[in-house]
Order: C-alpha cells, then sequence, then structure tokens
C-alpha cells in the first residue's frame, strides 16, 4: 500500500509536466510511462515541447526527491528517451477493450533508446532526428551510434543537457561547458579512429566527467580496437544484442 501510494504520486508529478508540454500520457506500464506529442491534437513544435517535458520532469524528479523524506519508492532516477518519426494511432484493441495509441517501429526504437541509458551511465538519450528538429535552444552531448536490439539501421544517438535562451532550463555553467567542449574533443578522436590518442584523453577527461559510466565504456573500447582494430569497412556503429 505504501508503495502503491508512493508511485502514484509520482506519476502525478511526471504526468503533470508531460501534459504542461503539450503531451499525452498513452499509457503506465509498471513504473514506466509513456507519452506521445503531435496527438491527439496537432502541434507544429512538437519536438521541442517533448524535450522541453524531459527537462521539466527531470527537474520535478529532482524536487520530489529532496522533499519526500520518508518513502518506500524514493529517491529514484528516471531514465527517458525520445525519438520521432512515424506512428500509427488510434483506438486500437477488441469490442470490449479499446485504447488510443501509437504503435510501429518508432515506438520501439524510443524504448530500446530510453533503456540504453543503462548503458552510458546516462538519463536523457534522444536520437538524432530529435537533435535535428528540436531547435538550436538545446544543449545536445553525442554519445555513440548504435544499433539497438531489435533495429537494423544504425542511427546517432545524444543527451540532452539542458535548453538555453528565455525558455532554459538548468542552464549551462561554465564547468558545463568546458566538461562538454573536453568530451567533444575526445569523442572527435575517437570517431577519426585514433584509438591511443582516444584513449589518452578519455582518460584524462575521466577525472572531470560528471559521466564516468559513458567515459569508462570508450576507454574500454578505445583498449579494444588498439589491440584488434575494426574492418576498414565500419561505420562506427556499436550493436547491441540484448535491450
Amino acid at each position: 500500500e505504501s508503495l502503491m501510494t508512493d508511485l502514484s504520486r509520482y506519476f502525478e508529478v511526471m504526468e503533470k509536466e508531460i501534459t504542461a508540454h503539450k503531451g499525452t500520457v498513452d499509457k503506465y506500464i509498471g513504473d514506466a510511462i509513456m507519452a506521445i506529442w503531435n496527438a491527439p491534437l496537432e502541434d507544429a513544435d512538437h519536438v521541442a515541447n517533448a524535450c522541453r517535458a524531459l527537462l521539466a520532469c527531470r527537474t520535478a524528479e529532482g524536487k520530489l526527491n529532496r522533499e519526500v523524506k520518508s518513502s518506500r519508492l524514493l529517491p529514484v532516477r528516471t531514465r527517458f528517451g525520445l525519438h520521432c518519426g512515424r506512428v500509427v494511432i488510434g483506438n486500437v484493441g477488441s469490442l470490449s477493450r479499446m485504447q488510443y495509441t501509437a504503435i510501429g517501429d518508432t515506438v520501439n526504437l524510443a524504448s530500446r533508446i530510453e533503456s540504453l541509458n543503462k548503458q552510458y551511465g546516462t538519463d536523457s538519450l534522444v536520437t538524432e532526428p530529435v537533435v535535428a528538429h528540436a531547435g538550436e535552444s538545446f544543449v545536445f552531448r553525442e554519445v555513440d551510434v548504435v544499433s539497438p536490439a531489435g533495429t537494423s539501421r544504425p542511427i546517432k544517438i545524444f543527451e540532452l543537457v539542458c535548453e538555453i535562451g528565455p525558455n532554459g532550463i538548468n542552464p549551462l555553467s561554465e564547468e558545463n561547458k568546458r566538461e562538454l567542449l573536453s568530451w567533444k574533443a575526445c569523442y572527435g578522436l575517437y570517431v577519426d579512429r585514433n584509438w591511443g590518442a582516444a584513449l589518452q584523453a578519455f582518460e584524462a577527461h575521466l577525472q572531470e566527467t560528471s559521466r564516468p559510466t559513458l567515459v569508462e565504456t570508450y576507454i574500454d573500447r578505445c583498449r579494444g580496437f588498439m589491440a584488434n582494430p575494426p574492418a576498414e569497412d565500419w561505420d562506427g556503429a556499436f550493436i547491441f544484442d540484448a535491450k
């Protein structure tokens, strides 16, 4: 009973931020939330609103964790995954039970992206199409090129860091800026297949990063590629065989 009360409080906080940013809660799946934008009402700015909802949910979660002192559920750390694309949307089900929902590969990939946060030690992963449509006020960190389990096409993934400007939530500090620039330099060496220099850069970056699991992942990869370089036609994608 205590757990259900805490879970309901958590859902209420998250749902408030999702709907405030023109999102629709599709369903609750255990302790997870599936939300959609641009339906049932069209929203020309739906990608940016989804990003703002994610940032607002992250802020609200932090406040909830700080304010609730006695809980079987809290503190929690939510993993977020955003993807955009074409879906089939409408009422589906049986004659006795119908539900308005979205189905299709876009939905499945969003679920896979959310799960990848566990691999990188992140909490807010989005895909390249989200970055392309979100607008210039958002700050992203490029994380990887991946083929998640159950997919066949590689896709770039990014971490949503914050929004800057008049709508900014958690504005970027000077320390954050330095960290992101340092990460970009390290990641650039990795993309260029300069494994030795990338390894040294990542090892130095590990001392200042807020995402140690992410950096350690690349340190391990660099060491592996130095011992066994990938084929010349390698597309840079890391293939995951499990969700």
